[in-house]
């Protein structure tokens, strides 16, 4: 059960993302304009008995420049990286790292949508691990008159 889960996660993911010479619009609402995703960072999808480990390579993108949101089903992973430029005068011999805008989107199967998902940005890679077990959330109820 385990390898086929992860192949239908592939899949899906894989038919969302439709390849790295597409452009497309960016989901962060923390970017005002509608902006187009020039790259796309580099993704591992590990599954281990207890949880589902989503690793993304992201050398060189700050983690005020990163936002992890899940909405109908998909891991929405957008930012920028910005490219630093010095001040003095330069020469281009050879230019492969991307920067700009970039977005990944991940679908995750919906029994595991309302499960502890936690995301860690360290030494250049974005780690979002979803828990597999599926625990009881209490929803609060609110007295009508207080609102």
């Amino acid at each position: 059960m385990p390898i086929q889960f992860i192949n239908i996660i592939r899949e899906i993911t894989d038919s969302v993302s439709s390849g790295k010479t597409h452009k497309r619009t960016s989901f962060c609402a923390e970017i005002n304009t509608a902006n187009i995703s020039s790259w796309e960072p580099n993704t591992d999808i590990i599954e281990s008995e207890d949880e589902v480990i989503i690793k993304l390579e992201m050398a060189g993108v700050q983690h005020s420049d990163v936002s992890v949101k899940v909405k109908n089903g998909k891991i929405h992973i957008c930012g920028i990286r910005n490219e630093k430029v010095p001040d003095k005068k330069i020469s281009f011999h050879q230019l492969e790292i991307s920067y700009g805008y970039f977005e990944r989107v991940i679908i995750i199967p919906e029994f595991m949508l309302h499960n502890n998902i936690t995301a860690n940005l360290v030494d250049g890679i974005l780690e979002i691990n979803i828990s597999k077990r599926s625990e009881v959330i209490e929803i609060p109820i609110t007295d009508r008159n207080d609102l």
